[in-house]
């Protein structure tokens, strides 16, 4: 049976007939083990990292005993398959889906099919992967652990270029107001997301709103002045001159 592990947002696994939040699949310990695993996905999770993330620095006299209870007991809840590995480490099984790791076959999935100019294909696919990312920050529930801050700077990563591919795409697909919206969430994000920047500049341009995007490209390089010590670079100094110039709604792909 595949289980599906969902970190974004509420923490909870489902398959096709049932549905838990974390709280109902076991104590604290085995649900912070699930999330731990699901976090590295398809990595193998050293024993000693395991028992770090369980008990903080003051681990039992016999943790490895008590790691393997814990796997005993989700592999009794969820099969045997879920969880695999044994004394030098765990991951998780073929059997569970996680969302942050599907996600990412998603983006590089889009990121395929705009380079592949299908880009009507590849914005749906992206859509898809930022409705899944954008669901609130990655396990709630253990807001200070390191190992969850690097799964939340995964799924940042993963959201911006969610929000790149599927900004190109509705650009290529004349789709401006959507690109418009999607490529202002990125600066806003990142006042320093030169790309973005300019998709927002095309977008306006599409969109018949030119001064727009000279007000972009000003608000660019203010930003960049007087945050990095620099101006735009090459890149947006063509795009701005070619948005200058007559025929501007053919001169911004």
């Amino acid at each position: 049976m595949s289980w599906y592990l969902r970190l974004v947002g509420v923490v909870r696994v489902s398959n096709t007939a049932d549905a838990w939040e974390t709280r109902a699949v076991g104590s604290r310990k085995a649900r912070t083990l699930l999330a731990l695993l699901g976090a590295q996905c398809d990595r193998t999770v050293p024993m000693s990292y395991v028992v770090d993330a369980l008990w903080e620095g003051t681990p039992p006299r016999e943790p490895e005993a008590n790691v393997a209870t814990l796997v005993s007991r989700l592999r009794g809840r969820f099969g045997q398959d879920t969880i695999v590995g044994g004394r030098r480490g765990y991951q998780l099984g073929e059997s569970v889906h996680v969302d942050l790791h599907e996600t990412a076959t998603h983006v590089l999935k889009a990121e395929r099919l705009l380079k592949d100019a299908q880009p009507a294909h590849g914005l749906l696919i992206a859509e898809k992967a930022m409705r899944l990312l954008d669901d609130g920050p990655v396990l709630t529930d253990h807001r200070t652990a390191p190992w969850a801050e690097q799964a939340r700077d995964v799924q940042k990563a993963l959201l911006r270029r969610s929000r790149h591919v599927a900004a190109e795409c509705s650009l290529r697909t004349n789709a401006p107001r959507l690109a418009q919206v999607l490529a202002e969430t990125l600066v806003a994000t990142d006042p320093l997301d030169e790309p973005a920047y300019r998709m927002l500049m095309r977008a306006c341009v599409l969109a018949n709103q030119p001064a727009r995007a000279v007000a972009a490209y000003q608000r660019l390089r203010m930003t960049l002045v007087s945050s990095a010590n620099r101006g735009p670079d090459q890149a947006s100094r063509d795009l701005i001159c070619r948005i200058l110039r007559p025929g501007v709604r053919h001169a911004t792909g």
